[in-house]
């Protein structure tokens, strides 16, 4: 194997020496450039008076600042509830008039006004405009104003028959109280009534009665009111 020469030995170390001092100038080199800092300019004051056209040709750091924009404000709108305090039971007092306007019907299912009125547990026959009249059992009432409703219960050919009959609709014509209980119910639903037993089964045989006293009384009233006027 061949021999380093003593100058080439020298060499070597140089080079050892040579590398210490680059790294040392090259992290001095870069610490100049991190650490160095240029102050920010201040912004020159513009002069009072400058036309527009040189304002917007001025960069946006140096533009002034613009002001508060004026906006136009609206008065609020004129509230309806001045003019109707309460728009539904307006509406639901119109709809009264139209659908009864003499007040029968509202005075008939008013039970806590009337006691006259309608009560669960009576029996009731109810007349359409378009259909045959229902008659059943009344097992509940619903005051709803205009959506009053009541729920009427009946046999048909052995077989229960349930109906629920708006009370204000314009096509029930008459509701008629056939037979009232004999006493006050403790219960406003009588859902009970579904059960075997306490079903009062089919009432057509007390709506039959009610009807022939009630065109008993008819004829004898138009009876008398033909004789009244040939004695005239």
């Amino acid at each position: 194997m061949t021999a380093f020469s003593p100058i080439m030995r020298q060499l070597a170390c140089l080079r050892s020496l040579a590398k210490p001092q680059s790294s040392i100038s090259s992290q001095l080199g870069r610490r100049s450039i991190t650490t160095s800092y240029t102050p920010k300019s201040e912004p020159v004051p513009l002069p009072n008076k400058l036309p527009k056209q040189f304002i917007s040709q001025l960069p946006e750091r140096l533009q002034p600042a613009p002001g508060p924009k004026k906006v136009k404000v609206y008065p609020p709108p004129a509230s309806a509830r001045n003019a109707c305090k309460d728009p539904v039971g307006a509406v639901a007092e119109s709809q009264m008039a139209i659908l009864d306007p003499k007040g029968e019907r509202k005075a008939l299912f008013d039970y806590r006004r009337n006691p006259r009125s309608v009560k669960v547990g009576d029996i009731l026959r109810v007349t359409f405009k378009n259909g045959d009249p229902f008659s059943g059992v009344c097992l509940s009432i619903r005051l709803r104003g205009v959506d009053t409703s009541f729920l009427l219960r009946n046999e048909l050919t052995r077989v229960g028959v349930e109906m629920w009959v708006k009370a204000f609709s314009p096509n029930v014509n008459s509701v008629e109280i056939v037979q009232r209980t004999e006493k006050r119910k403790r219960r406003a639903r009588l859902y009970y009534m579904r059960q075997p037993k306490h079903d009062m089964r089919s009432v057509e045989n007390i709506v039959t009665n009610y009807l022939r006293q009630k065109s008993a009384l008819s004829g004898q009233r138009g009876r008398g009111q033909q004789q009244r006027q040939k004695r005239r």
